[in-house]
This record gives structure tokens, C-alpha cells and sequence, in this order.
């Protein structure tokens, strides 16, 4: 496994130099592929009033150069017909360092959408796999890249989707923020879900993506009207953890994932609500119990009396139920 330290390149033979833009190419294993106009309209103008404030960084193969940093402002100086720009050249790094230090370059400056960031997961998870002979852990994935555990297995939801979506996200991705639908976190609520639902009810989902199909559709038309409700389809797939019967869970599913007007929500209430709010309550009293059991008499008001007395009311209702 290399370390961080190993997949630098060698900043002491780094030379800053003017160099010629349109001798510049684009590093293929960027995993930015959005540029957003709006930041980039805001990036032009402040090289415009006030020059670029940090170099990019190239590496030379044979005639040309290669960016490691600072393909935003490359593309604004392409764009103001400028015809140097300053770079530090830096020596050619390997495939696998080359793509580490993308990341962590532009990891600690600023956040690229997941699904860039997925895209080139895989193609580092190879090169260190080939490199150290064994899969990498989520957290040597972590150290190398220097993204977090958590958007690691965010990122690794995404890329085990079918290639079709990830069309379909990179299409939203180019909408203004407001107008975008079917963004990554749609699908990553989705995909745990989903997976939730074959670890636990297996038979429910023999065919996931035709699930993902009738999904996507009832959001679409609003019959799914929040990517939060998702939670609740794994709620219901472990309906035995609040002791609900799993048959009546498996067809309230199964009507789910048919193609109707059948809501998360509804699915939800006709299965296991009753118990997981009755569950909610019951953790929360436990919680009042033990409360209650740290306070002297002599600390209780008026109104906390009658707060109690309220409580005793409604639990010799129930108990008389």
C-alpha cells in the first residue's frame, strides 16, 4: 500500500514556469466533469480584474503538458485568449499517484459532486489493488484518497448502479440545484433501501432494477413525494425487529414495488406503523422512568404535577383497554 507521503510528486523538482495554454491538456483522470457556468462565469471575472492567485500544476509528456491542478482556471485562460498562464512543472507521475493526488488535491479544497468522485473510485480501487495484492479496506480507501469512510460507501452506491443512471444523474447534475430531481442522494436513499429489502426479504425483489423502474416512475408522479420516505420501505423490510407479521410486510412490498398508486407512506401504515410507534414510545418512557427516578419530591412544581397526573390518566386508560 503506498502511503501519502509516496504518492506526492516530488515537490523539490518542481519548476514554475510560463507556459503556453494551448500546449495544456486535460488530465483524463480527472474526476471533475462538470464545470458549472455560473462558477465559472465568477472564476473568469476575477482572473480578469485581479490574474490567477495560484499557479496550476502540469506535468511534461513529450511536446505537450498535462494538468494535475487547475483545470477551472486553465479553460478561463483558453477562454480570455491569454497566452501563458504560470505552472509548476512538476515530474510525470504514475497512473495510481496521479489519481490520488486529484484527489486529495481537490478533496481538501473543495467538494466535487459524489458522483465524479464514484466514477474514478473504481479505477483506484484496482490500481491498489494491483499494487498492494489484496481489495483495500474502506479506511486504506480513506487515507489514500483523503475522502471520508462515509462518502466512500456513499460513493460505492452509486457506482454499482447500471450506467443508465448514471446518465440520468449527470443530466440533473448540469441543472441549477433548484431543478434538479433525480440527484445522488435520491439514489443512494433508494439503493440502501433497496438493499435493505434483499438482505432481509429476498423473494420481495428478484428483479431490482424493475423495482428501480417503478420507483423512479411513482416519484416522478409524485406518488413518492420525498426521497426521505425510502426509510421507511427498510423499516418494513425488517418488520420482525417490532414483531410484526413479515407476510403482511412482503405483500404491502410487493403491491409497492407493482406499477399503481400505491405510496411508501400507505405501504408503511398498512404494515408496521402501529408497532414502531409503539416502540418509539415505549424508549422514550423508559427514558421518562429513569428521569424521574433521579428527582426529589420537594424539586416538583405545580405544573409538573399536573404533567404527571396527565400521564397517570392516560396509562389507567390504556390499561383498562
Amino acid at each position: 500500500m503506498t502511503s501519502p507521503k509516496e504518492s506526492r510528486v516530488n515537490a523539490a523538482s518542481a519548476e514554475l514556469r510560463q507556459v503556453p495554454t494551448d500546449k495544456i491538456e486535460r488530465n483524463p483522470d480527472n474526476p471533475r466533469i462538470l464545470f458549472r457556468q455560473e462558477e465559472m462565469d465568477e472564476l473568469l471575472d476575477s482572473i480578469q480584474r485581479w490574474g490567477v492567485q495560484v499557479p496550476i500544476t502540469v506535468y511534461k509528456k513529450g511536446k505537450r503538458y498535462v494538468l494535475i491542478d487547475g483545470e477551472r482556471r486553465w479553460r478561463c485562460f483558453l477562454k480570455l485568449n491569454l497566452r501563458t498562464i504560470p505552472a509548476l512543472v512538476v515530474d510525470e507521475p504514475d497512473p495510481l499517484t496521479n489519481m490520488l493526488l486529484m484527489f486529495n488535491i481537490h478533496g481538501l479544497r473543495e467538494q466535487w459532486d459524489l458522483l465524479t468522485i464514484a466514477l474514478k473510485l473504481q479505477d483506484i480501487i484496482d490500481l491498489l489493488e494491483e499494487k498492494k495484492g489484496g481489495r483495500p479496506t474502506e479506511r486504506e480507501l480513506s487515507q489514500e484518497t483523503g475522502l471520508k469512510v462515509g462518502v466512500i460507501r456513499r460513493a460505492r452506491y452509486l457506482l454499482a448502479l447500471p450506467k443508465k443512471y448514471h446518465k440520468m444523474m449527470l443530466s440533473e447534475l448540469n441543472k441549477r440545484k433548484s431543478q434538479q430531481v433525480f440527484t445522488e442522494d435520491f439514489f443512494i436513499e433508494m439503493e440502501r433501501a433497496l438493499t435493505t429489502v434483499e438482505r432481509a426479504m429476498p423473494d420481495v425483489l428478484s428483479k431490482r432494477d424493475e423495482v428501480r423502474q417503478v420507483l423512479i416512475k411513482k416519484f416522478r408522479d409524485e406518488v413518492i413525494d420525498n426521497r426521505v420516505h425510502f426509510r421507511q420501505i427498510a423499516k418494513i423490510a425488517r418488520a420482525e425487529n417490532v414483531k410484526a407479521d413479515p407476510e403482511v410486510a412482503k405483500r404491502a412490498l410487493r403491491k409497492l414495488f407493482s406499477k399503481n398508486k400505491y405510496s411508501i407512506e400507505q405501504a408503511f401504515e398498512d404494515s408496521v406503523s402501529g408497532l414502531y410507534s409503539e416502540r418509539d414510545v415505549l424508549i422514550r418512557l423508559n427514558g421518562l422512568i429513569e428521569r424521574l427516578r433521579s428527582l426529589e419530591v420537594d424539586s416538583v412544581d405545580d405544573s409538573f404535577r399536573q404533567a404527571l397526573n396527565d400521564i397517570v390518566r392516560e396509562a389507567r386508560r390504556l390499561l383498562k383497554g
